[in-house]
């Protein structure tokens, strides 16, 4: 009957036999479990990377199948023996699959090594000695589409966050670590060594650090895992203290008030050639005012040598009311950031005005 139905579909339809004897090819093919679904089938697993593809929609859960930290109703086996001891990492694309790893040869000899459970995220990662035949299981409720993946274990991942700036000898430079084990066992943070490459060292998590000199000093930080893997990272922090100071400010002792008088400021200077801006303000009665300013070359001199900035100030009527006038000088350095900006400025001594 159903054949003679099939002969009308296919004289009314020309073309429909073929099309059907595709879709049930197809759907007989799908209904296949796959080879590695029950243990005596666990597919061997060769050298290291090793991935493999896998359809579990047809995959079933073999009699008397451990169910370790997770129960699935699709599941398929692998085997691994290692030639030589190492630390391996199991995975799964999409992360969601469960694996549970085991030595034995058989269902009722089954002896757990580590597992995951479904939804757990993080890989499986396992000491794996020599000679020693491990399986593993894999799957999930409603899997379809899977990569197994076994690797040996990669080693941590280190680096480390600084500014990056110009820093001086008078800074205190934070450092904050990044660190993760892709093997997800973990970094033992009491493995940490900082080496400031200027002869110094710390164990802490998050340092902070006073370079002793000027220089390109490479930051080294080194991390270990539980399980003794290690890594290191490297960046170079930079030193220039710049740093120039006022150290006096001259000025007459008396003024009227419409003279022109002649004011000195000198700016010391010892690390480094730099180019210096000095502004001159004077008082009033809300504080401070800029009435000059001067940019010029200071060069860095030894044992306390001076760069001159002159200016020449019209005493005021205002200075007059006020019987006195004090200037204040302020130096900066241009392109770089002073050290010590405490002392870049300073007042004189106040001038009496008649």
């Amino acid at each position: 009957m159903v054949n003679r139905q099939f002969a009308r579909i296919a004289v009314a339809v020309p073309g429909v036999v073929a099309l059907l004897a595709v879709n049930a090819a197809g759907a007989s093919a799908a209904a296949d479990a796959p080879a590695n679904d029950n243990l005596a089938g666990a597919l061997p697993v060769g050298a290291l990377p090793f991935v493999d593809g896998q359809d579990l929609s047809a995959a079933t859960v073999q009699e008397g199948e451990p169910s370790s930290c997770f129960e699935a109703g699709r599941t398929v086996w692998y085997s691994y023996t290692p030639t030589a001891d190492q630390l391996v990492t199991a995975g799964t694309g999409p992360d969601y699959l469960g694996v549970a790893v085991y030595t034995g040869d058989s269902l009722g000899t089954l002896a757990e090594v580590t597992c995951r459970p479904t939804y757990g995220g993080t890989p499986v990662t396992f000491p794996a000695r020599a000679g020693t035949t491990y399986l593993l299981r894999v799957g999930a409720d409603y899997a379809e589409q899977t990569t197994f993946r076994l690797d040996v274990a990669p080693g941590p991942e280190v680096d480390f966050d600084v500014a990056d700036v110009e820093w001086s000898v008078f800074d205190e430079v934070a450092f904050w670590p990044r660190l993760y084990d892709p093997a997800g066992l973990g970094i033992d943070l009491g493995s940490l060594v900082w080496d400031f490459g200027d002869g110094t060292t710390s164990t802490e998590q998050f340092p902070r650090h006073r370079f002793a000199s000027d220089g390109d000093h490479r930051v080294r930080l080194t991390a270990r895992t539980v399980d003794g893997r290690t890594a290191s990272a490297t960046h170079t922090s930079v030193v220039r203290t710049h740093d120039v100071a006022v150290v006096k400010v001259n000025t007459p002792s008396t003024a009227r008030a419409g003279q022109r008088v002649g004011i000195t400021v000198e700016v010391r200077n010892n690390r480094y050639d730099e180019h210096v801006e000095v502004r001159l303000e004077r008082s009033n009665p809300w504080g401070f005012e800029q009435v000059d300013a001067a940019t010029k070359p200071v060069p860095a001199t030894d044992g306390g040598g001076r760069t001159s900035f002159s200016f020449t100030y019209a005493v005021t009527p205002e200075d007059a009311a006020m019987g006195k006038v004090t200037f204040r000088a302020v130096a900066a350095v241009r392109d770089h950031r002073d050290a010590l900006p405490a002392d870049n400025q300073l007042l004189s001594a106040p001038v009496r005005v008649r």
